[in-house]
């Protein structure tokens, strides 16, 4: 067999042909140095560029030198067959709104994640990884020019509801999952990731539980129910709630209308027994709004940054803001359940991060793409990662997680388990769901005592059904 000269065998790694060169040097922007879709694009679409996103140009140079030194490596070398070239997986990651994009921030992703890739080369020697953070708000903004541009990521880790967004605009692909993969997760889990067609916006990687966050040094007993929340406050502990409904909705399985809620979504007509429970929950958060030391906020940013200075004692808390509070409270920081009823059970919110397709790898990229989610879900992975940070769970829900080991992963495990009462309503409504900013107002007027809870209940049924 003759061999290939360089600059043809770069059409293997990087998806450009001889005849278009010149052109799409520039266009594809070599920031990758990774496999492109096969056939190239034709000089006429290449010549069409959308606007350059602020790390493209440095990704275009990084992959301009990675080809100007595979060229003189190959020239000293001379030509290897093209399936031993190296492949380089794009990996983009989307930062929640309580994260803020730092250097600390990206090496922290890089240190969780670097333990699968090493191990992940063991098994494909060929593999090189890049992996870039974007603000997770506006990533389908940063895909449109990716995609546009050939240079998607090939696999994106976002939130389940932004996977959703992302496939229903048509930015990323289905995600492939046999009925043997399938078994590996919790169906409820499932089926907060698929479109009404069956699809698949992405393979469930991790669960960040919601859970209370606490001073111990201040509070020797988080509360068990949400009477004894109330009662604490009342005894001088300043508490912090935030008005964010996805940061509330635990209280409304404590609290007994979550059964309520989810017949009002399927828009069936309310019962006197679901006008009763919806005011009852509508009640208690207005009874919190008008204690002293409960204070509602804006963000979970502001609320985190309260209990770490000391102005509030105890907070709802995702398990993402863990290392931070860890970083700056000490041995201060403890963490328990949510608080449930007097015969419910919290129904907290539990974050599904996936890994979904991006549109433009080739065949040979696809492939290894596949390969390292599937290997990402693997029990030796899920509890490489579990155990790291101890801030999430495993999607595989046939790993075993050492909770005599740990209190904090005791208590995220109890959280998953409150979660998934709450699975079926936020399967229905989820996060960009344009009925939650309806209202979201209208839990902000109540706790600031614009409105009282009967009369704000016929506006919650109304906006649940969808009614104008």
């Amino acid at each position: 067999m003759r061999c290939q000269q360089p600059i043809q065998a770069l059409r293997q790694v990087h998806g450009i042909s001889v005849a278009q060169q010149p052109a799409t040097l520039e266009a594809s922007g070599l920031a990758a140095g990774r496999n492109r879709s096969d056939p190239p694009p034709a000089p006429t679409a290449v010549a069409v560029r959308a606007p350059t996103h602020p790390n493209t140009k440095i990704r275009q140079a990084k992959r301009l030198l990675s080809t100007l030194t595979l060229l003189g490596t190959m020239a000293l070398t001379g030509c290897r067959s093209p399936e031993r070239l190296p492949l380089e997986l794009y990996l983009a990651i989307g930062t929640n709104p309580e994260q803020s994009i730092s250097a600390e921030l990206r090496d922290e992703f890089r240190e969780r994640v670097r333990p699968l890739q090493q191990s992940f080369r063991r098994l494909h020697t060929d593999t090189q990884f890049q992996l870039s953070l974007y603000p997770e708000a506006g990533i389908a903004e940063t895909l449109r020019q990716s995609n546009a541009t050939g240079l998607a990521p090939d696999l994106i880790n976002v939130n389940g509801d932004t996977a959703l967004r992302l496939l229903n605009a048509g930015l990323v692909d289905p995600f492939p999952l046999s009925s043997e993969q399938r078994r590996l997760f919790n169906p409820n889990d499932l089926s907060r990731l698929e479109l009404p067609d069956g699809r698949l916006a992405g393979l469930p990687l991790l669960i960040f539980p919601q859970l209370s966050c606490y001073n111990r040094e201040r509070m020797a007993t988080p509360p068990a129910t949400v009477k004894e929340l109330l009662q604490a406050s009342a005894a001088g502990q300043p508490i912090g709630l935030n008005a964010d409904m996805a940061y509330l909705l635990w209280s409304v399985g404590s609290l007994g209308a979550l059964p309520a809620l989810e017949r009002m979504v399927h828009r069936q007509p309310p019962t006197p027994a679901d006008r009763q429970a919806i005011q009852g929950w509508l009640a208690w958060l207005q009874e919190a709004g008008t204690q002293q030391r409960v204070s509602f906020y804006p963000d979970q940013k502001t609320a985190e940054t309260e209990l770490a200075e000391g102005l509030v004692t105890w907070i709802p808390c995702r398990s993402t803001a863990l290392p931070s509070l860890r970083k700056r409270m000490g041995r201060a920081l403890a963490v328990a359940p949510l608080p449930n009823g007097d015969s419910h059970q919290a129904s907290p919110v539990n974050r599904l991060r996936v890994v979904a397709l991006g549109r433009h790898s080739s065949a040979r990229g696809r492939l290894r793409a596949l390969e390292f989610a599937q290997y990402m879900v693997s029990p030796l992975a899920q509890r490489s990662l579990t155990l790291g940070a101890q801030n999430m769970l495993p999607a595989n829900r046939f790993v075993s997680v050492p909770v005599q080991s740990s209190q904090t992963l005791a208590t995220m495990v109890e959280a998953v388990r409150q979660g998934q009462v709450a699975n079926p309503l936020v399967t229905l409504v989820h996060t960009n769901d344009p009925r939650l900013s309806e209202l979201q107002t209208l839990i902000t007027e109540l706790a600031f005592g614009t409105i009282s809870a009967p009369e704000a209940t016929p506006r919650v049924i109304r906006i649940l059904q969808g009614a104008s």
